[in-house]
C-alpha cells in the first residue's frame, strides 16, 4: 500500500533530523574529524629524510604538517597519499621494504598550525585501519609515541599484538615519551580497507597535544614461507572517531539500482527489517572519492509486508558534463550509527573518460589511453585491493592523448584492480578494473 505521512509526522520527522544533526555538529565539533587530502611537498626532497608535506585545511584555518624525520631498514616512500582505496579524508601512506628478513619504517613527525602559530587540540582521535600482512610471511606495524590512551575494538578478539618499546630514535629530540606503542599486525591479510575490519583496527586518543610521532612500516617474518611477498604496505590512518560505528545494521537492504533514462537516474532500493532506522541518504559522486548528498529520504514511498520500497530521481543539471556517475546510500540510524551501500556506477556517455583502460575485464593484458596537459613522466601503477602496488610503469608521455600496453598480466588472481596514472607528480585520474 502506499505509505502517507500528516503534516504533524513530517514535523516531526523533520524535527527529529535535525536534532540528531546539531547532536552530530555538537560531538564533531567537541571531537574533530579531520580531513587528510592532497598533500604538498614544501620543503626537502619528496621521499627523503627532511621532506615536509603540508595537509591543508585539516579543519577550517588548520594546518597539518607531515615530516620524514627517519627512515630505517631500506624502507622506500611509495607514494605519500593515496587516496584510490580506502577513505578518501584519511592519511593513507605507502611505504615500500626491501624484502628481507627483519624490520623497516618510515618516522614521522605530525605537527598541527594555525595562522603561523601551533595548534594545540584538547581532544584528537586517531585510528590505525587494516593493519595486517600479505598472508605470506610480511606483517605491516603502526608505532606512535605522544598518545595518550589507546584502545581496541571489544566486539571481537582483535588480530593485533601491543608492546612497549624504547624509543631509540630521538633524533631531534622533540619525542613526547621515552617509549613508544607498537601495533603489530598478523601476517593474515584483511580483505580491503575497511573501518569495520575490527580485528586489525586500533584506536588512539591525543590529549592537550600539537605535535606527535607515528612510524609506518612492516615486519618480514622468517617462517619458512616461499614464494612472492607484497613489500608494499598501503597504511590508513584516520583522524576521527571511529570507535563505535560498528553495530547491528538497522536495515537489510535487498537490492539497490541506479539507472540512465531521459537525462535522469533513477535510483531504487529495496528494504526489509527496517529496524531502528531513522533515515536514507542518497550520495553522488563524480570520482568515486569525493560523495555528497544528493537527497534525503526519511520513508518509504510502498511497503509490502515485510518490505519497504524507496526511490529518488536525480535531476541534477551536472549529470550532463559527466561521463561516469557513482551513488551510495546512507543508512543512519535513530542511534546515530551510520553504515554504506556498496556503491554503483552509472555511465552517461556525455564525454569521454580521462583515464581507460580496456578491456574490462581482462584476462592477460590491459591497454590504458589517457589525455596528458603536458609532456613529462608519467607513473602509471596497478594496485590491488589490499592496497598493494603489483605494476608500475614509467613511460616518457606528451601532451594529448597517450597509449600504453600492460602485459604478461595472466598469472594475476582474479579479481579487482586499480590503475592510477599521474604526470609530473600531479593525478590524470583512476579506473577500476576486472581480472577474469
Amino acid at each position: 500500500m502506499t505509505k502517507t505521512s500528516t503534516t504533524t509526522i513530517k514535523y516531526l520527522t523533520m524535527l527529529t533530523v535535525l536534532t540528531l544533526l546539531v547532536s552530530n555538529l555538537a560531538k564533531a565539533q567537541a571531537v574533530p574529524k579531520l580531513k587528510f587530502c592532497q598533500p604538498q611537498l614544501i620543503a626537502g626532497t619528496d621521499g627523503q629524510i627532511g621532506a615536509k608535506y603540508k595537509f591543508s585545511n585539516v579543519l577550517p584555518n588548520i594546518d597539518a604538517y607531515v615530516t620524514i624525520e627517519n627512515i630505517v631498514g631500506g624502507a622506500v616512500l611509495r607514494t605519500m597519499d593515496d587516496s584510490t582505496l580506502g577513505y578518501y579524508n584519511a592519511w593513507q601512506p605507502t611505504v615500500g621494504g626491501p624484502g628481507t628478513y627483519g624490520r623497516s619504517y618510515i618516522k614521522w613527525d605530525v605537527k598541527f598550525d594555525s595562522a603561523g602559530s601551533p595548534h594545540q587540540f584538547s581532544t584528537l582521535y586517531a585510528s590505525a585501519i587494516d593493519v595486517d600482512g600479505d598472508n605470506v610471511r610480511v606483517r605491516e606495524f603502526i608505532n606512535v609515541n605522544g598518545q595518550s590512551s589507546y584502545s581496541l575494538p571489544a566486539q571481537i578478539p582483535s588480530m593485533l599484538t601491543l608492546s612497549n618499546t624504547l624509543d631509540t630514535d630521538n633524533i631531534n629530540g622533540t619525542d613526547a615519551s621515552d617509549s613508544n606503542l607498537n601495533v603489530l599486525g598478523p601476517v593474515m591479510n584483511a580483505p580491503g580497507i575497511d573501518t569495520t575490519s575490527e580485528d586489525v583496527r586500533i584506536n588512539f586518543n591525543f590529549t592537550n597535544m600539537s605535535e606527535f610521532k607515528i612510524y609506518t612500516g612492516s615486519e618480514v617474518d622468517s617462517n619458512g614461507t616461499t614464494g612472492g611477498i607484497a613489500t608494499d604496505r598501503y597504511h590508513c590512518i584516520y583522524f576521527a572517531d571511529i570507535s563505535s560505528s560498528y553495530g547491528v545494521l538497522p536495515v537489510t537492504l535487498e537490492n539497490f539500482k541506479t539507472v540512465l533514462g531521459n537525462n535522469v537516474v533513477n535510483v531504487n532500493w529495496t528494504t526489509s527489517s527496517d529496524i531502528a532506522n531513522d533515515r536514507f541518504e542518497v550520495e553522488r559522486s563524480f570520482d568515486e572519492v569525493n560523495f555528497s548528498t544528493a537527497a534525503i529520504v526519511l520513508g518509504a514511498q510502498v511497503t509490502n509486508s515485510m518490505t519497504a520500497n524507496y526511490s529518488f530521481t536525480d535531476r541534477n543539471a551536472e549529470l550532463s558534463t559527466h561521463s561516469t556517475i557513482y551513488y551510495r546510500l546512507k543508512d543512519v540510524g535513530l542511534n546515530g550509527n551510520v553504515t554504506y551501500s556498496e556503491i554503483k556506477m552509472v555511465r552517461t556517455g556525455n564525454q569521454s573518460l580521462s583515464v581507460l583502460a580496456f578491456p574490462n575485464p581482462y584476462i592477460d593484458k590491459v591497454t590504458v589511453t589517457f589525455e596528458s596537459k603536458a609532456s613529462g613522466n608519467a607513473d602509471i601503477r596497478m594496485i590491488n585491493m589490499a592496497g598493494n602496488v603489483i605494476m608500475k610503469m614509467e613511460p616518457l608521455v606528451t601532451t594529448g592523448t597517450n597509449t600504453f600496453l600492460i602485459q604478461n598480466l595472466q598469472s594475476q588472481p582474479p579479481g579487482m584492480y586499480v590503475i592510477k596514472i599521474s604526470v609530473n607528480g600531479q593525478s590524470i585520474g583512476s579506473q577500476k578494473i576486472l581480472k577474469n
